[in-house]
């Protein structure tokens, strides 16, 4: 976020960025259907009964989420999974429409940039 040239590594930060956002909504839903159990449908009954398959199921589901595929399989049931679920989906649009994309706008700016200095 800090001032200067915006290099491939930044962008390739944001986008890890990206991916660890999704990680941790994963975490969010898993600690919200132990709280509050059957706040999602369609988890299978091995996920039910394993911690780490439950969580990979909230990976999926959350990644789901965040990129707004939504296949449907796996679905928010109570008020508060539906109101995280969408919250993760505005989430990781914004972020990529704003972030991501201005980071890549400002990459190719800064390479035209190099492009002119060097040829002139």
């Amino acid at each position: 976020m800090r001032s200067g040239r915006v290099t491939a590594d930044r962008i390739f930060a944001a986008i890890c960025v990206y991916m660890l956002i999704g990680y941790g909504w994963a975490f969010v839903y898993a600690l919200l259907d132990e709280v509050f159990p059957g706040s999602f449908a369609a988890l299978t009954e091995a996920g039910r009964n394993d911690y780490t398959q439950r969580v990979m199921q909230f990976r999926y589901f959350s990644f789901m989420t965040l990129t707004t595929v939504g296949y449907g399989d796996v679905l928010p049931r109570s008020d508060a999974a539906r109101t995280l679920a969408a919250l993760e989906a505005v989430m990781g649009q914004i972020y990529l429409t704003v972030l991501v994309a201005r980071l890549v706008g400002l990459h190719i700016v800064h390479s035209h940039d190099s492009q002119v200095h060097h040829k002139g």
